[in-house]
């Protein structure tokens, strides 16, 4: 029994010993809790909602990308049904970036950061 509890110890101090090593207060949250305003986009925005909507195949072919361009959020709609990967880009209002050109495609590729996945799997580069 002896033997037991201080195993128990043991083990317990251990657990501890590896939480409060390896959490750092410091470091920054990458979770966004709202996007665009709403803790819930899918649902909350209308034109984002009509978009999802128009999925066809689910969760595996098809994503929703969070990205930062230029100080804005920018959400990414990839439908496995699109054709074209430069004008399915808004911003939180429903509006399209114009990534006509290939310049502002590039621009747009090389500045962006992803945040994160809404929805699905991100497909597009």
């Amino acid at each position: 029994m002896k033997n037991l509890s201080k195993a128990i110890f043991s083990a317990s101090l251990t657990v501890i010993l590896f939480l409060v090593t390896n959490c750092k207060s410091g470091d920054p949250v990458q979770e966004v809790d709202k996007v665009c305003g709403v803790a819930d986009p899918i649902n909350n925005l209308k034109w984002l909602n009509d978009e999802f909507k128009a999925f066809l195949g689910g969760p595996g072919i098809n994503g929703i990308v969070l990205y930062e361009y230029n100080g804005n959020q920018v959400i990414e709609v990839q439908n496995s049904l699109f054709s074209s990967t430069n004008i399915h880009q808004h911003l939180c209002n429903g509006v399209k970036l114009d990534l006509q050109s290939p310049q502002a495609i590039s621009d747009y590729r090389a500045q962006r950061r992803e945040i994160k996945v809404l929805y699905g799997t991100k497909m597009w580069p």
